[in-house]
């Protein structure tokens, strides 16, 4: 992970998301979760996001992706029930 100074200091001054970006866990026990980027933590191994419900919760960084709506009438959305 961030275990040396360099990587410490790139994660800092190049985040990979920004406050406002919408994200989704991809790994850990919250899988599927989404929620919008709030900011970084002390550690910048880790992340606040806000999730639907309001809830601000705190996760790895690198458990997290962008996430993008998916787009109404696409083929997963109009292809449901046939």
């Amino acid at each position: 992970m961030f275990s040396d100074p360099i990587r410490v200091a790139d994660a800092i001054n190049h985040p990979k998301f920004q406050a406002g970006d919408a994200v989704v866990l991809a790994g850990g026990p919250h899988k599927y979760v989404r929620g919008i980027f709030l900011n970084p933590k002390d550690d910048v191994r880790w992340a606040s996001i806000k999730e639907p419900s309001g809830t601000v919760t705190s996760h790895p960084v690198e458990w997290m992706q962008s996430y993008r709506e998916p787009a109404s009438g696409s083929a997963s959305s109009s292809n449901k029930g046939n």
